[in-house]
């Protein structure tokens, strides 16, 4: 069993940590367990749980809750530790089971080690002792009266902190010291003992003017604070600096080393790593070498420093810890550390003056012995392998931003940043258990604005504690706001913003360049290719760079897309900082440039695509004259697979638009959206929710721009791409609304493309909703246009709409004629996609004129264009047509098999339209196999989303073969009203059908105009 107090209260047994019962069962048992053995008394313990106004059944809860406990206990097959007597109950706990007392008996250890002159040893039992603390004592147990127990605790912490730095600084040691007392001044800027301990580190450092400098800092902190003067022993060393006394200076170490820094006391996650790296170094036999790498303040160090505690205890023969200071623009030299380390081991003795002499004499030293040697923060490998110890026994760690690679015979550990899990319990940790979990979501919000980099998690941990008064929503919604969350993240000495800028400053020109312009285009993914584009390079040159920026890691490895690209990520930390070294740097002129180049190069591709895969709608700018080649290699890729393609380019094509538009580069932020309305793009981006497709996302912000800008004709172009847009999500009054705006634009701006583009997209708009005069209006209007623009693809989507329009209102000639025009054009356009359209409607044709055989045979031909292919709500269509002509010729089991897996691809992609009417179909098979109120059910259904979809003239479809199942269930009277209804909905819209019913109803009438 453990018990531990010394954080957010805990019990764990052999299986884990125990769930304990609510706030007032465990601040009893956290009393028992501080009374040290001793029988607590019921009227204590119900002091402690209510204070001064306990309930009158006071006595009983106590009762209840003791009760609850042992029951835990007993849940959890633990001995029950709670004995009870006639004065009180207690608890039956071994002292080394409860981190309070281990704590206590470590500290007093500590002390008589230091009193008998022994500072090494007493430096590492108070340095053990404070590794059993996980956050502030008695965390979780809410504003009980144990708090005065609490703040006894927290206090005794720091004081052993204190201890500890002496013991330290007493030991020999100095420079060593200097960030951790840098942070524990900035935490605690009244600690006269904390501030004395850095000034001697400072001091031993070489930094006498600092160490002056930190005593004037703390004596106006206390003249301000505390309207107090610093204490004698303050003013001792201050005064002793002044002289440059040498007693201030190290005494003789010791001949075995004990340098590793304190271990992390709120170390969490990290497992897997833990466990490889152990295993790794106390591996019998050899000379193990591990290198940890990975971002500035992803946690190296910490981990570094967590194994080498873990595995102390298999180097008796001590642990050097060197910190080379790799990611500064002055690494330590191999001589330098050498130098260090030697005098360490023989202050008597100077140094050999050449490295090869100090390397020499290092791994003499270290012969035979087993010691534990790391070395911090490493710039490359040369720097490392003099510092390597020269045969078995001994183990190295390395930490290092950079990969080290050329390292051999190394092991490797590349760190990432913390699993969303484990960034929340590092959080948790230096809060508080108590206070995050009074705000869990707001919680979870700040590890994940801070990219679940433990650097920034602590800074933002460390602020929340000096701010008491913060709640966690506070600090999230300052983290929020991309602009400021670098001021945010900086505490003390800590900054997320310089850690980044030490790597940043360090990188050769080329590579500078190349992070400053990906962090200014904001892309969350990207292949190497957009790089290029980006720095204006070559390819492989900037392949190479990224992977430069890989080695450092500053950039990530992302995987590898469909098309076979290696694709890289930015932590979003270092892609604000880099945006803000490109707002510095780049003039804006070359940021401008940047992401023109980029949007230029995805133009150029698309174009490629649709000149392979021709869009069946008409482009409304036709082929771009922004667009940018980039390598053929990239384009045959793009061209032989567009649709996985889009994929993965979808969100960093739509947010680089929305950077153009942001920065008022509207003719390319236009060019891009347009160009992204090709069939691909958009049967890609159907979606339940509109307001989620990137085509929404792409226009409305290149919408924005281009009327900022009164750029009459890019709004017109994005009007009618948001009018397509309604048209794909069957909002068609939404999409005849901005496709007439966008007509008039285009009509007042004289761009005969715009208008021919946006009448066929009207025609078809018009023609959805059963305005079928309106309808061939618009596409007869566009049709002429377009042959004066000689563009085939264009003239084949408008002789299909107009031959489909032509057959909904019974003009069979002229419905075939169109037809077979727009086959024969679509197939000079080289468009397979048109094509296979034009084969489903003339399927819908013979299968009006009741030549079933052909109308299978049309489906059949449009359904292999289709099946196999990404275009999914194509081939459902496709599918839909063949099971209405195999269910006019009798085989309803082919049809419904059909009918159904087309339903189902509609409800997948949200195709509200293609979904009303396959329920249609699936209702007339259940018709035709005699299941009447299956068949009912799924007509009424398709029924309310057609009157969902004010299109009433599909809806009087549906009516019609309602009234057949009502006629067939005995309700003549229903189904009469239903055809009657259907009738007046074909005879308003001059539907063929009215004729149909006409000839069945005896009805005479004309055909209306609608």
């Amino acid at each position: 069993m453990r018990f531990s107090l010394l954080g957010p209260m805990e019990v764990a047994g052999p299986s884990g940590p125990i769930a304990l019962p609510g706030v007032k069962p465990r601040t009893l048992l956290a009393a028992l367990l501080l009374g040290s053995g001793r029988t607590v008394p019921a009227e204590r313990l119900i002091g402690v749980i209510w204070g001064e106004e306990p309930p009158t059944t006071a006595r009983a809860v106590v009762q209840t809750y003791v009760a609850t406990l042992r029951r835990t206990f007993d849940t959890a097959g633990l001995p029950q530790v709670i004995v009870s007597d006639r004065n009180g109950y207690r608890a039956d706990v071994a002292e080394d089971t409860l981190d309070v007392r281990m704590f206590e008996r470590l500290v007093e250890r500590g002390r008589q080690a230091a009193q008998s002159g022994d500072h090494t040893e007493a430096a590492d039992l108070f340095r053990t002792g404070l590794a059993l603390w996980r956050g502030p004592a008695l965390g979780g147990i809410g504003e009980s009266f144990l708090r005065a127990e609490a703040t006894r605790l927290d206090e005794l912490r720091l004081t052993v902190t204190e201890e500890r730095v002496d013991a330290d600084l007493a030991a020999g040691q100095g420079p060593r010291l200097l960030a951790e007392l840098t942070e524990l001044v900035a935490l605690h800027p009244t600690r006269e003992r904390l501030r004395g301990g850095l000034m001697v580190a400072l001091y031993r450092s070489g930094r006498q003017a600092e160490a002056l400098e930190t005593y004037e800092r703390g004596r106006k902190v206390l003249a301000d604070e505390l309207g107090i003067d610093p204490g004698p022993e303050l003013r001792r060393v201050h005064e002793s600096i002044l002289r440059s006394d040498t007693a201030l200076l190290p005494a003789v170490a010791s001949r075995t080393p004990r340098q590793l820094p304190s271990p992390p006391p709120d170390f969490t996650g990290r497992a897997p790593e833990l466990a490889a790296l152990r295993a790794t170094l106390v591996r019998p036999g050899g000379m193990p070498v591990a290198v940890v790498s990975g971002a500035g303040g992803v946690g190296k160090s910490t981990l570094a420093h967590r194994v080498a505690h873990e595995i102390a205890e298999h180097f008796p023969d001590g642990q050097l810890h060197l910190e080379l200071h790799g990611s500064t623009d002055s690494p330590a030299t191999a001589e330098e550390v050498l130098g260090r380390v030697l005098r360490d081991f023989d202050p008597a003795t100077t140094p050999p003056g050449s490295l090869d002499e100090r390397v020499a004499r290092y791994r003499t030293v270290l012969a035979g012995t087993r010691t534990l040697v790391v070395l911090d923060d490493a710039a490359n490998e040369a720097q490392v392998r003099p510092l390597l110890p020269g045969g078995p026994g001994c183990a190295v760690v390395v930490t290092s931003r950079n990969r080290l690679p050329a390292l051999a015979g190394a092991t490797f550990c590349e760190l990432g940043v913390l699993p969303a899990d484990a960034a929340l319990d590092l959080l948790t940790r230096i809060v508080g258990a108590e206070r995050a979990s009074i705000e869990p979501a707001s919680a979870a919000e700040i590890t994940e604005l801070c990219g679940q980099l433990p650097l920034a998690i602590r800074v933002a941990g460390a602020r929340l504690v000096s701010r008491r008064q913060w709640s966690l929503s506070r600090l999230a919604n300052r983290l929020a706001q991309e602009q400021r969350r670098l001021d945010e993240l900086v505490v003390g000495d800590q900054e997320v913003r310089a850690s980044i800028n030490l790597s940043y400053t360090l990188l050769p020109k080329a590579a500078r360049t190349a992070l400053r312009r990906l962090g200014l285009l904001g892309l969350a993914h990207f292949p190497a290719w957009v790089a290029a584009a980006a720095m204006e390079a070559d390819p492989d040159d900037a392949e190479q760079v990224l992977e430069d920026l890989v080695d450092v890691s500053l950039l990530e490895v992302d995987g590898v897309d469909p098309l076979g690209l290696m694709r890289y990520r930015l932590h979003d930390l270092v892609r604000l900082f880099a945006l803000e070294r490109a707002v510095e740097e780049e003039p804006a002129a070359d940021r401008a440039a940047t992401v023109e180049r980029v949007l230029g190069a995805w133009i150029w591709l698309v174009d490629r695509i649709n000149e392979t895969l021709p869009p069946v709608v008409p482009s409304i700018q036709g082929t771009s004259r922004l667009g940018r080649p980039v390598a053929e290699e990239i384009a045959r890729r793009v061209v032989a697979r567009p649709y996985e393609w889009f994929r993965a380019e979808e969100e960093a094509m739509t947010t680089a638009v929305e950077l153009a538009a942001a920065l008022d580069l509207v003719d390319i932020a236009v060019g891009l959206s347009s160009a992204l309305c090709g069939t691909a793009f958009g049967g890609h981006n159907r979606v339940l929710d509109d307001s989620l497709g990137s085509w929404r996302r792409t226009h409305d912000a290149a919408l924005t721009a281009a009327r900022r800008t009164e750029n009459a004709l890019g709004e017109a172009t994005l009007l009618a791409g948001l009018g397509q847009l309604y048209y794909e999500h069957d909002d068609f009054p939404r999409s005849r609304a901005h496709l007439s705006q966008a007509l008039s634009m285009f009509r007042a701006a004289g761009d005969v493309r715009g208008e021919a583009a946006t009448l066929a997209a009207l025609g078809a708009a018009c023609r959805e909703q059963g305005y079928l005069p309106e309808a061939v209006h618009f596409l007869d209007r566009a049709g002429r246009m377009w042959s004066e623009l000689d563009d085939p693809g264009a003239m084949g989507h408008v002789h299909r709409l107009a031959g489909t329009v032509r057959l909904e209102l019974g003009e069979y000639p002229g419905a075939l004629t169109a037809l077979t025009e727009a086959r024969a054009s679509f197939a000079a356009a080289g468009s397979r996609r048109g094509e296979g359209l034009t084969l489903r409607s003339l399927s819908l044709y013979h299968r009006a004129r009741g030549e079933w055989a052909e109308a299978e045979g049309f489906a059949r031909a449009a359904l292999a264009v289709f099946e196999g292919t990404e275009d999914r709500m194509l081939a459902a269509y496709s599918e839909r047509a063949l099971a209405k002509a195999l269910l006019r010729r009798g085989d309803s089991v082919a049809a419904r098999r059909l009918a159904d897996n087309a339903l189902e691809v509609c409800r997948e992609l949200g195709d509200a339209f293609g979904h009303a009417c396959t329920l249609r179909v699936v209702g007339e098979v259940h018709l035709a196999e005699g299941r009447l109120y299956q068949a009912k059910d799924c007509l009424e259904d398709s029924l309310r989303r057609w009157t969902d979809l004010r299109a009433e003239l599909f809806r009087a479809r549906t009516l019609r073969t309602l009234a057949e199942v009502h006629d067939a269930l005995g309700d003549v009277p229903a189904g009469e009203r239903m055809t009657a209804e259907a009738c007046e909905i074909f005879r308003t819209y001059g539907a063929r059908e009215y004729q149909e019913l006409s000839a069945v109803t005896g009805v005479s009438c004309r055909v209306a105009s609608p």
